[in-house]
C-alpha cells in the first residue's frame, strides 16, 4: 500500500477560475497588488498581493518555503509528482488553500467559485490519476437545491474526488447540524468522506475572532464540530460514511471524547466506544506526544498530512518515520498512520 499524504494543498490561480462559464465571468476573482509606495510598514507590504472576490479583499500570500512553485500551483504537475518522489510520497489528497475563509454571502457566485475550482481539481488529477486525488469544495450555499448539489458531487466523484472538503462551521453551523445530513446522505452514496479541514465558513464567527486569535478562529471550529459529530451521533446514522478532522493537531481528542460522553450519557447512551471501529480519523503533527496519544486512543484513527504548500513539505511524514525506526513508535502504527488508515478513509485501501 502506498504512503498517503492525507492534507496537501494547492494555491489558486488566476487559470483556476478559468473553468467559470460564460454568465459567471463578473464572479470572477482579480488579483489586486499594493502599491509598495503606500508607506505601509515593511510587514503590510509583504502581504502585497490579494483577491478581489464578491467585493472583499483576500490575502494570496499563504505558501510554503521549500515547495518548486511551479508544483505548487500546478502548473506543471509532472514538477510536483517529481517532487513528491523526492520526499517519499506516493498519494497526495490535494485541499485548498483559499477556501479556508468565508469567500461571499452569495449562492451564484458561491456556486461559479464551487464548480470552476473542482473543474480544475479534475483537469489536474487527469494528469496524475494515480498519484493526485482530491477534495471537492461542496456548493453549500445552494444546499436548498440538493439535485444541483448532488450533479456537484457526481462530477467530482467521476473525476477523481475521493473528499468532500468543508470548513469547521458551515453556514453558522457546527457539523453535527442535521442541516448537513442530505450532503451525508449523498457522500455516503457517492463513497466521499467527509473532511472538516482547519478553517471556518461562517462570517459572523469569522470576524469575531480573527482579531482575536488565529487559533480561535481556524482550528476551534473543527474541534468544536467533532464533538457536534459525536454528541448528535451523526457516524450512527451514516455508518459507511467517512469523517477526517485535518489540521488542528490530534492530543485534543481524548479530552474532547471525554466531553463528547458527559452529553451522551445525559441522553441515556453512556459507555459507547466513539471512534474506535468507526471510519473517523485525526490528522496529528509533530507537535503531538504520539507515543502517548496512541496509549490513549489507538493507531486506528490517526492519519498524517503534510500541509504540502503550505509550509515545508514531509517534514510531518519524515518525523513518524523517524519515529519508527528509533523504536518509539511501533513500525505497525506507523504503516497504518501513513498507509492503511488514510486508505480506508479515502477508500485508496
Amino acid at each position: 500500500m502506498p504512503t498517503i499524504d492525507a492534507d496537501a494543498h494547492v494555491i489558486e490561480t488566476p487559470f483556476t477560475w478559468s473553468f467559470m462559464r460564460d454568465d459567471e465571468q463578473q464572479f470572477r476573482p482579480q488579483i489586486l497588488v499594493r502599491d509598495p509606495n503606500d508607506g505601509a510598514p515593511t510587514q503590510a507590504r509583504s502581504r502585497g498581493e490579494y483577491w478581489l472576490i464578491d467585493g472583499q479583499l483576500k490575502s494570496r500570500n499563504n505558501v510554503g518555503k521549500d515547495v518548486p512553485p511551479e508544483a505548487q500551483d500546478m502548473r506543471d504537475v509532472s514538477a510536483r509528482i517529481r517532487h513528491m518522489d523526492e520526499i517519499g510520497i506516493d498519494v497526495q489528497v490535494l485541499f485548498p488553500s483559499l477556501f479556508l475563509r468565508p469567500l461571499t454571502r452569495e449562492p451564484d457566485i458561491d456556486m461559479a467559485l464551487c464548480r470552476s475550482y473542482n473543474r480544475w481539481l479534475a483537469s489536474i488529477w487527469k494528469q496524475a490519476p494515480e498519484r493526485l486525488r482530491w477534495a471537492l469544495v461542496p456548493p453549500l450555499l445552494s444546499m436548498a437545491n440538493p439535485a444541483l448539489m448532488r450533479e456537484e458531487l457526481e462530477f467530482c466523484k467521476e473525476n477523481g474526488a475521493c473528499a468532500i472538503f468543508m470548513r469547521g462551521m458551515e453556514c453558522d453551523r457546527l457539523l453535527g447540524h442535521r442541516f448537513f445530513y442530505p450532503l451525508y446522505e449523498m457522500a455516503q452514496e457517492l463513497g466521499l468522506a467527509i473532511c472538516p479541514h482547519a478553517g471556518v465558513g461562517s462570517y459572523a464567527y469569522h470576524d469575531l475572532a480573527q482579531p482575536q486569535s488565529s487559533l480561535m478562529t481556524f482550528k476551534f471550529p473543527v474541534i468544536a464540530s467533532f464533538e457536534s459529530i459525536l454528541r448528535e451521533e451523526v457516524p450512527e446514522r451514516f455508518p459507511d460514511l467517512g469523517f477526517a478532522f485535518i489540521e488542528t493537531s490530534a492530543q485534543w481528542v481524548p479530552y474532547v471524547m471525554g466531553e463528547a460522553r458527559i452529553r451522551l450519557a445525559r441522553k441515556g447512551n453512556a459507555g459507547r466506544n466513539l471512534i474506535d471501529g468507526k471510519k473517523i480519523f485525526i490528522t496529528t503533527q509533530r507537535t503531538d506526544d504520539l507515543a502517548w496519544l496512541l496509549d490513549e486512543i489507538g493507531d486506528n484513527n490517526i492519519i498524517v498530512g503534510t500541509d504540502y504548500g503550505h509550509r515545508d513539505t514531509a517534514t510531518e511524514v519524515e518525523a513518524i518515520m523517524r519515529m519508527a525506526n528509533d523504536g518509539s513508535v511501533p513500525k505497525e502504527s506507523t504503516r497504518k498512520i501513513l498507509e492503511t488508515n488514510p486508505g480506508i478513509l479515502y477508500g485508496l485501501a
